[in-house]
């Protein structure tokens, strides 16, 4: 049988010279990123007015209440990492980040009545109060501020003929998109203030980056249900991806609908809903084998999301264990009650559903590129198992053939990889080579085209898969 440890990534060990272990971690370097509380100048305001925690950087908690000295009391941020450990997560590898907050000051939009835009950040801090509208004079304009989750807002807000408010705007706040009531407008707003969350300055800054190093594994998870936001982070974990920090994404699938509340002072009027049947015509820019989308995704009666205890349930769950079905501790319920057939629906289009039946169940761990005709390790069981072999190649690899690039030590790497496949059947995480049919296979040779590149191909099929995961690790000998 393999060795495991509790560390995220894969492990090797030399001694005189040569590979005298190799270990595979199961564990994930889990990375949040979401909402602090903030002072009036928009810094993070932890309960500890002692430290100095900036946005954007990341911070370990030695326990629960270090997370309010941080973050907060009943901040998004400071909960979802107390969620993230009840769901699982290793204290020793969870980080929380809080997204800096941007306010915006004298945005032009087009105020007249029925007029539509787009506002040029997101995702917008979903909180009325901080929006306001002033005149071309720059006096604020008394408009009631409501918002939707159902793509670009229509001009009567979802509102019955003979309803619709006069001197609104509806706004969605996970797109930007606004449209000025379709009836009567006093005063005509000619700029906006506003506030947002920029979640893609946190994903891109340099220390977030670090967390996890080369050879590594980790989850990343934006406590977000903007689809700007998911392809913020897809882009940056593509990169980390390229040089071997392995890392996978999560975050919740966009809105596409909503439900009107009896007060327009409730919640922004609105609380986000998704309608299954059209979710194809939803938002759902990102498509990749490391990205995970969940709907619904917010906690009942709230913007809040359930991103802490699924980064918790993910990057914590036993890498020999598929994720379906499986509880989500630590919640009272969730938005949107889903019917199976409307969680076929979401599964249709690569959404993993959440699902409320007395306890909260995660159906699914599917990717957002699980439908694409040529994804291969598209769920994130095999996905984990095939960044650990990739790693496995990769490490022998540089140990071994970054020494010496002959064909003694090129065998040497293809035996010890094929050593370690070998545990891996015997862990019954590959299948095992059958007479007449091949399920795994490793080839070590130089690059025929550039003699100081040396190509690891690793092929293998996961327990219950059908298609066969092909891998290629390029180890640079020059």
């Amino acid at each position: 049988m393999a060795v495991y440890g509790s560390f995220p990534g894969v492990r090797i060990e030399t001694q005189s010279g040569g590979i005298s272990s190799i270990s595979i971690g199961e564990a994930e370097k889990i990375v949040l990123f979401g909402e602090a509380n903030y002072d009036g100048s928009n810094n993070v305001a932890g309960d500890d007015t002692s430290l100095s925690i900036s946005a954007a950087a990341p911070e370990q908690i030695a326990g629960t209440r270090e997370a309010d000295a941080k973050f907060g009391s009943d901040s998004e941020l400071s909960n979802a990492m107390k969620e993230a450990l009840a769901n699982g997560a290793n204290i020793s590898f969870l980080y929380g980040v809080a997204v800096p907050r941007e306010s915006v000051t004298g945005e032009s939009i087009s105020g007249t009545s029925g007029a539509t835009g787009t506002l040029n950040n997101v995702e917008i801090v979903e909180d009325e109060s901080t929006v306001a509208l002033e005149d071309s004079g720059g006096s604020v304009v008394d408009l009631t501020v409501e918002f939707r989750y159902n793509g670009a807002p229509s001009t009567d807000g979802g509102y019955a003929a003979g309803s619709v408010p006069d001197d609104t705007i509806f706004i969605n706040p996970l797109t930007g998109e606004y449209a000025m009531t379709s009836e009567s407008v006093t005063t005509t707003p000619a700029t906006i203030d506003y506030t947002h969350n920029d979640y893609s300055t946190a994903f891109s800054s340099n220390d977030v980056l670090n967390v996890v190093n080369e050879d590594e594994t980790g989850v990343f998870v934006a406590l977000s249900d903007s689809d700007s936001v998911s392809s913020s982070l897809n882009t940056e974990v593509s990169n980390m991806r390229t040089n071997y920090k392995l890392v996978n994404a999560l975050s919740m699938a966009e809105p596409n609908d909503n439900e009107l509340l009896s007060s327009e002072s409730t919640r922004g009027g609105a609380d986000a809903r998704y309608d299954t049947a059209n979710y194809s015509s939803a938002n759902q820019s990102v498509s990749s084998e490391y990205f995970f989308k969940f709907a619904p995704g917010r906690q009942q009666n709230s913007s809040a999301t359930i991103g802490g205890g699924l980064a918790g349930l993910f990057g914590g769950n036993p890498i020999s264990d598929p994720i379906y079905n499986e509880v989500l501790s630590g919640y009272q319920g969730i938005e949107q009650t889903l019917s199976k057939s409307e969680a076929d629906d979401l599964r249709g289009e690569d959404i993993i559903p959440v699902r409320q039946g007395g306890s909260i169940r995660v159906q699914g761990n599917r990717s957002t590129a699980f439908s694409e005709s040529d994804s291969v390790a598209a769920d994130f069981w095999v996905r984990r198992i095939t960044d650990r072999v990739i790693l496995i190649g990769k490490g022998v690899g540089d140990e071994i053939i970054g020494r010496i690039n002959d064909e003694e030590t090129r065998t040497q790497a293809r035996r010890l990889i094929e050593n370690q496949l070998l545990q891996l059947v015997d862990d019954r995480l590959i299948r095992a080579n059958e007479p007449g049919e091949t399920y795994w296979s490793v080839e070590v040779f130089e690059d025929s085209t550039n003699p100081d590149e040396v190509n690891i191909d690793i092929s293998f099929t996961p327990y219950g898969i059908v298609k066969r995961v092909d891998e290629t690790i390029i180890v640079d000998t020059s």
